[in-house]
C-alpha cells in the first residue's frame, strides 16, 4: 500500500507542476509552446493539416466550479458515480488512475482503449498525453472537450469536440494516421512539442512517458490501488 500512496504522490506532485506551470504563463502572457508540428488529419474524407500545440491559450478554464476539487483529496464526488463492468484490466486500471487524478475523463476509460484497439495504438497514449497538456482535461479551452491542444480548426484554430469521446476518437486516430503506432514519446515529441524537443530537459516527453509508467502500474497492480 505504501508503493501506492508513493506512486499517486509522484503523479500528484507532476500534476501540480503541469497545472501552475501552465497557469503561470497564462498570468504571465507567456506561451508553453508555439506551434506544435504538423500532422495528417482527415474531415470528412478530405485531407487537411492539423497544427497541434501545447498550451498557449487565454481561454482556458477549470471544467470543475469549484478548484479546490482538484487538490481536495475527496475522489468521493467522482468514484461512486460510475458503476464499471469489464473483464478488461486496462479499462479498470485507467478508471482509477485518472479518479486518483481528479480528472473528467474517468468515465471514458473504456473509450481510451477501445479506441486505441482499433487502430493499434498504445492504449496509454493518449490518456497520458492529456496529463501533460492539460491536467487530464482540467485546464482546457472553454467548453472545447480537447485536453491534448489540438488545433483542427479553421486558421490553426483549437477544435471543439462535441464530447470528450469524440475528442478522444479523434486524436487517437488522427495520432495513429500522423505518426503511426510505433513511436515512443520522445521520437513524438520533437513535431508534437519542438520546444520541448530542443530543451534538454525533454518536459514533455518525460511527462507522458511518466504518465505511461504509471498506467502500467495500476494494471498490474490492480488490487491495491482499484
Amino acid at each position: 500500500m505504501s508503493n501506492v500512496r508513493s506512486l499517486i504522490s509522484k503523479s500528484m506532485s507532476l500534476l501540480g507542476f503541469i497545472i501552475l506551470f501552465s497557469l503561470f504563463h497564462l498570468v504571465a502572457g507567456g506561451k508553453f509552446a508555439q506551434t506544435i508540428g504538423e500532422m495528417v488529419g482527415f474531415n470528412r474524407k478530405l485531407v487537411e493539416v492539423n497544427r497541434l500545440s501545447a498550451l498557449e491559450t487565454r481561454s482556458i478554464y477549470l471544467t470543475s466550479s469549484d478548484p479546490s476539487f482538484l487538490l481536495s483529496g475527496d475522489i468521493s464526488q467522482v468514484s461512486g458515480q460510475t458503476t464499471v463492468t469489464t473483464s478488461d484490466p486496462r479499462v479498470l486500471a485507467m478508471r482509477q488512475f485518472l479518479i486518483d487524478h481528479y480528472s473528467p475523463l474517468y468515465t471514458y476509460a473504456d473509450i481510451f482503449v477501445s479506441e486505441a484497439d482499433k487502430v493499434g495504438l498504445d492504449w496509454r497514449l493518449v490518456a497520458s498525453i492529456s496529463g501533460v497538456e492539460s491536467a487530464f482535461g482540467n485546464l482546457i479551452p472553454y467548453r472545447s472537450n480537447n485536453g491534448w491542444g489540438w488545433r483542427g480548426g479553421p486558421g490553426g484554430a483549437y477544435s471543439i469536440f462535441s464530447s470528450w469521446k469524440e475528442g478522444i476518437s479523434t486524436v487517437t486516430g488522427r495520432l495513429a494516421a500522423g505518426y503511426g503506432t510505433d513511436l515512443t514519446p520522445f521520437q513524438i515529441e520533437p513535431t508534437y512539442c519542438p520546444p520541448c524537443g530542443q530543451n534538454p530537459s525533454h518536459a514533455w516527453a518525460n511527462g507522458v512517458t511518466q504518465f505511461m509508467s504509471d498506467l502500467n502500474y495500476y494494471v498490474r497492480n490492480l488490487e491495491s490501488v482499484y
